[in-house]
């Protein structure tokens, strides 16, 4: 079993100054040397990100980008995710030619971002703002993909140095196990009991996710206790199979409707009382998202045409941006097949 995503490897930049661009830069190039990305790497990351923060920053006037490292059959790279809410982008494909450039940028345009990144996609609706995706991976080619793909955003209170949410994604063959937690209230000590479910999840030899969920009750005792859920998912055998407790809320969704999954009342590390599976079917087209209560539960994508067949962290990301609370701590976790 392979952890392949877990919540610390996330980096949230806020872009309201000129200056967030150099900023988000300079941290950007560090996190590729870290990560032992080469010389010519880190220059196209640092190329891509100036452009891309600049474009938030002069066409919105701000917004978020957030750097996340990824690893995947031995490789490792950076995915990078920037979002606003400025006008969008009328005329995408104009946008996207190499050296088209409306915002007083370097020029390079978002042509210049798509090609330098392994992985790109853009989604963006006029008058609701815009949402990139780059993927940068060791060696410039993007692996080989997954059956299941999954994807996350996960941003602190916004004055916290830490987010008291977590999440992470556990591959074993052709099936996924999925987990959001949502540490009580916010802060240093929340993010200490979202670290400790996330570790206990990482290790877990189980496949069930009620069993999982009692592993990281027992953990959390010393800590002040958590919300989450677990969802596993076998696309093979077309299941979904999920536990929760607490106020992390998930729903199965396709292109046409949608149903929410039940958590039980309760606080992981506290109290208890029961933990019931719930099994699913999952479809071809069949989307999950999972999220903690820092996104409205009233969330509703029926206004974003074709966003349940972009890339599970672009999902989620139009969902945090949409309709995040912006008084705690969000995690919005989404898993589609790929």
């Amino acid at each position: 079993m392979e952890v392949t995503q877990q919540a610390f490897s996330q980096s949230v930049f806020h872009l309201d100054h000129p200056t967030h661009a150099a900023e988000a830069r300079r941290f950007a190039v560090q996190r590729a040397e870290e990560i032992r990305m080469t010389e010519t790497e880190s220059g196209g990351i640092a190329i891509a990100v100036t452009e891309i923060a600049g474009n938030v920053i002069k066409h919105a006037e701000s917004g978020k980008i957030v750097f996340e490292h990824i690893h995947q059959n031995g490789r490792n790279g950076m995915r990078v995710l920037a979002l606003d809410k400025g006008p969008g982008i009328t005329d995408v494909a104009a946008a996207l030619q190499d050296g088209f450039s409306t915002a007083g940028t370097n020029g390079n345009g978002l042509g210049a971002v798509r090609r330098l990144a392994s992985y790109f996609d853009l989604y963006s609706v006029p008058g609701r703002g815009t949402c990139i995706l780059a993927e940068f991976w060791s060696g410039k080619t993007q692996p080989d993909g997954e059956l299941l793909g999954g994807g996350a955003i996960s941003v602190p209170l916004r004055g916290e140095p830490v987010c008291g949410d977590g999440w992470a994604i556990r591959r074993n063959g052709s099936g996924a196990w999925f987990m959001v937690v949502d540490g009580l209230g916010h802060g240093p000590s929340a993010a200490d009991a979202a670290r400790e479910a996330e570790r206990v999840f990482s290790k877990s030899g189980s496949e069930s996710p009620a069993i999982i969920l009692n592993d990281v009750h027992d953990a959390l005792k010393k800590t002040r206790g958590a919300a989450a859920a677990i969802a596993y998912v076998n696309p093979e055998k077309r299941t979904l199979c999920f536990a929760g407790l607490g106020n992390v809320s998930a729903t199965l969704a396709t292109s046409q409707s949608s149903r929410g999954i039940a958590s039980h009342n309760g606080t992981l590390g506290h109290q208890m009382h029961r933990m019931q599976e719930f099994s699913l079917p999952w479809d071809q087209d069949s989307v999950l998202v999972m999220h903690s209560d820092g996104l409205s539960s009233r969330w509703d994508l029926s206004e974003s045409r074709g966003i349940w067949s972009r890339h599970p962290s672009l999902i989620a990301s139009v969902l945090y941006r949409d309709f995040a609370k912006e008084r705690d701590d969000v995690t919005v976790l989404v898993a589609r097949n790929c």
